[in-house]
């Protein structure tokens, strides 16, 4: 299979993502992911000195998403904070419950924090600060209480994160389509999260069923 200058990295990538799907990061290799690519052994090197810069590679890419899940999500209600936080953490969870590889691999220390590159730490900069924006979108309308940014900003990371790593994790058993699945229970505990951040009580309906 020949890949046109530009193409390669990018084919590289999604073959390494088809292979932590169905095996894990830890089964990843150079050689597998060109196998499965349909390139030479050597092709990979081109774009990635080792495993660890291609597991990087596929990180940042899964921080990209997930900014662009959440900011979409958002744009749904464009006028109310409120919503726009709900479905952004909503959105959070049912990326990371879609990839539970890729989750995994961004938080699950297969990258260490001095391994970072300057490009992944960008990536999951952007991503964390799509959430400050909603946050200081909120507190500027007056809506969510007046605390640090950086505080509730973490308080929404943590639940909604944990909720993901649990339904991944198998303690929360969902089912596709029906009421417990991940969107609805991340709009029940959402609720308990943004009474917190609001400071009062407050209920969602399902734009599904309104």
């Amino acid at each position: 299979m020949n890949y046109h200058h530009g193409d390669l990295k990018n084919a590289l990538i999604k073959a390494a993502i088809s292979l932590i799907a169905e095996k894990g990061p830890n089964a990843i290799s150079l050689r597998a992911v060109a196998k499965r690519a349909g390139v030479s052994h050597s092709a990979p090197y081109r774009h990635f000195k080792d495993k660890g810069a291609l597991l990087m590679a596929i990180a940042e890419s899964g921080f990209n998403a997930l900014a662009t899940r959440t900011r979409e999500a958002s744009l749904t209600f464009p006028d109310d904070p409120t919503r726009q936080l709900q479905e952004a953490s909503i959105a959070y969870v049912e990326l990371a419950v879609e990839n539970p590889e890729i989750t995994q691999l961004m938080f699950g220390g297969f990258i260490t924090p001095g391994e970072c590159s300057g490009t992944l730490a960008e990536a999951s900069e952007r991503a964390f600060n799509s959430l400050l924006s909603l946050i200081e979108s909120g507190k500027a309308a007056a809506v969510f209480r007046d605390e640090p940014t950086e505080e509730l900003a973490l308080a929404a990371w943590s639940m909604m994160h944990g909720l993901a790593m649990l339904i991944i994790g198998g303690q929360l058993q969902t089912r596709e389509g029906d009421q417990c699945g991940p969107q609805q229970i991340s709009r029940s505990i959402g609720r308990f999260l943004m009474e917190g951040i609001l400071g009062k009580n407050i209920s969602f309906s399902d734009p599904g069923h309104e």
